[in-house]
């Protein structure tokens, strides 16, 4: 299997596998609507001001130094910043993570602390988990591929925790969303199928980017959630051919 880091696809021979997290894009996420309609109203809010000379005591006047196009433009598209500054932070927090496992693996210099608070934050979280378990890394940054399903993913990390051999997904979120305990199972299967081992658990760990606090969920119905997980592949394939 060959990865392009570019354009973060997967390939097998002349064959495009899709990646898990593609897969799960099929699943819709209302809770997105709400955010995006208040990240909008934000930037709207912090471009106007009020007009005391303009105003009587009936109306209130507000005015913006922008024109109405650009207003509405930039209103429409506030989402897409903030959005921006969430990925490079869980960006951010995955490298460091990543560069922190390998240290143990591998040995080398330790990873230097980011400036970014936020960043800072859910390291911190990161930490924390670990200091309260026991944990033995196995691997990082995995690439991973499913033989009988063919759909592929990178894996966080592979560890014993606590006895128990997992798979783990690190996530700066809000939330633990239910479709990560789908993303999740489908790497423990192909973690099984690539080293034929079975996996006991799957974890998901929120390192909350706000307050510096650790959720580690963890699952063992693995099975259960990977039966949905390939719902959501047959459903991503059939409506590629559609399309």
């Amino acid at each position: 299997m060959l990865f392009d880091s570019k354009l973060h696809s997967y390939k097998v021979g002349d064959e495009i596998i899709p990646s898990a997290t593609k897969v799960l894009d099929i699943i819709s996420k209302p809770a997105l609507v709400p955010w995006a309609l208040k990240v909008g109203a934000n930037w709207l809010e912090k471009n106007f001001f009020f007009d005391e000379d303009a105003s009587s005591k009936k109306t209130k006047v507000y005015k913006s130094r922008m024109a109405l196009e650009p207003l509405i433009k930039g209103m429409k598209s506030a989402y897409r910043s903030k959005s921006h500054d969430a990925i490079n932070i869980g960006n951010i927090t995955h490298e460091w993570v990543e560069a922190a496992i390998n240290w143990k693996l591998e040995g080398g210099d330790i990873p230097k602390m980011p400036k970014q608070e936020e960043a800072v934050n859910s390291i911190g979280a990161f930490k924390d988990w670990v200091g309260q378990n026991v944990v033995e890394w196995k691997s990082s940054e995995e690439k991973l591929f499913n033989r009988k399903y063919r759909y592929a993913g990178t894996v966080d990390a592979r560890a014993i925790i606590n006895g128990e051999y997992c798979v783990i997904d690190w996530k700066t979120s809000k939330a633990v969303y239910p479709e990560y305990h789908l993303q999740v199972a489908a790497y423990a299967k192909a973690v099984e199928d690539i080293h034929g081992i079975p996996v006991d658990a799957t974890y998901i760990l929120r390192c909350d980017k706000a307050t510096g606090r650790f959720e580690a969920v963890r699952s063992t119905a693995i099975e259960e959630n990977f039966q949905a997980f390939l719902a959501a592949l047959t459903l991503h394939r059939r409506m590629k051919e559609l399309r």
